[in-house]
């Protein structure tokens, strides 16, 4: 891929969502020995992650229109800020409770990133160049979830769960250190003044900035899905070892890395790598939820379908986030708070839904999975028939 302009901005957006990514998916390998730790259901631990989702997406529909309103800049720090509380509560959290109100906390302070990922891109560039930007994002915040779950397996060995929240801590410190020191302003200085949540309106009145955004809601929730369920899945219905949890429930993440950058790289025309997403979602779907059918659940019946979604998923982040954002620049932070947190609320009450339901076997993650899906496809036939914009 060719080399782009700011990239030294792309690095420490991605290194801001890192703090969120590893906050997200770091304990999935210490969730036996959490539910073990406070007497509860290894299911109910998947709160804490459905905790964290709904509150990152929540407080972006706040960050974003601030941003647009007094820069983008002091908005990073104010989240920061409140991660930090967040991370201490979880740290010294002497009960569930006390660790979800943590996690959720966490996710009202990194909603900031959730926000900044999409909003900045588009400060700085349109067209294929937005194209390649988000594309290059997404592969680089793909590195957090990779490495997160190892980290959080050896910390827990070494230390206990409590020592993942450490960890937590102790990033956003050093990430919240280098942005204080090394982010500039970059919101446009010909944005308007406007009532605050009044931007909203011509967002939600474009059919086409709807479509995109349910469509990222859905893909993000069939990965959220997944990771709520793999935990509990692995290790308290198949009986994995935490390390083991670990290490395979990284394996369907190369998929979406290589989704990302295959869509960044193609030059095939933009309506057609969509569809390679959206098939390639759909197909998932199927093959997560027929074993469920035919009560058969094993290492492959989980990760084969789950790396088919990653990919598709992956492909459609970069896509139908650039298809979102690009008419809107002007209202960048406000177009970004609602692509990522009504993303993020979606994923995270989905995954909710998802610790109420059976865990005995992977009928429901595979229902769920196969909703989400239909969920984009239907979303994206209408998209489709429309002429394709030239500069995406």
């Amino acid at each position: 891929m060719k080399k782009i302009e700011n990239g030294h901005l792309l690095v420490m957006l991605i290194a801001l969502l890192a703090v969120g990514q590893m906050a997200q998916t770091i304990y999935v390998p210490a969730m036996s020995t959490i539910a073990a730790a406070f007497n509860v259901g290894d299911g109910a631990v998947q709160r804490v992650m459905a905790a964290y989702l709904m509150t990152y997406g929540a407080s972006q529909l706040f960050y974003g229109p601030l941003s647009d309103s007094i820069g983008r800049r002091p908005v990073v720090l104010l989240g920061m800020g409140i991660f930090i509380l967040g991370s201490l509560t979880a740290l010294l959290a002497h009960s569930l409770h006390g660790l979800v109100l943590g996690a959720a906390i966490q996710g009202l302070g990194t909603g900031v990133a959730g926000v900044m990922a999409r909003t900045m891109p588009r400060d700085l560039y349109e067209g294929r160049a937005l194209r390649h930007a988000n594309s290059l994002l997404n592969m680089g915040i793909l590195i957090s979830p990779l490495i997160a779950p190892l980290i959080g397996a050896g910390l827990t060995r070494l230390f206990g769960w409590q020592a993942c929240f450490a960890f937590l801590l102790l990033l956003c410190l050093m990430v919240s250190g280098a942005i204080l020191r090394w982010m500039p302003e970059t919101r446009p200085q010909t944005v308007q003044p406007r009532p605050l949540f009044s931007r909203y309106r011509p967002l939600l009145a474009d059919s086409s900035f709807v479509r995109y955004l349910v469509i990222l809601i859905g893909a993000l929730a069939g990965i959220a899905v997944f990771e709520a369920s793999c935990g509990v899945l692995m290790g308290g219905v198949l009986g994995m070892s935490s390390f083991a949890v670990s290490l395979l429930f990284i394996l369907p993440l190369p998929a979406a890395f290589f989704g990302a950058w295959f869509a960044g790289k193609s030059d095939k025309p933009f309506t057609t790598i969509m569809w390679y997403a959206v098939n390639s979602c759909l197909l998932a779907g199927v093959l997560m939820w027929l074993p469920g059918w035919l009560g058969v659940m094993n290492l492959w019946t989980l990760i084969v379908p789950a790396s088919l979604f990653f990919f598709g998923a992956g492909m459609l982040f970069p896509l139908a986030t650039t298809g979102a954002m690009e008419p809107w620049p002007y209202m960048a932070g406000t177009a970004g708070a609602l692509v990522g947190g009504l993303q993020n609320l979606g994923s995270g009450l989905t995954a909710w839904l998802s610790a109420l339901l059976p865990q005995n076997g992977q009928f429901s993650l595979g229902m769920l999975m196969f909703a989400t899906s239909l969920l984009i496809l239907f979303c994206w036939l209408p998209l489709s028939k429309r002429p394709e914009p030239q500069t995406v």
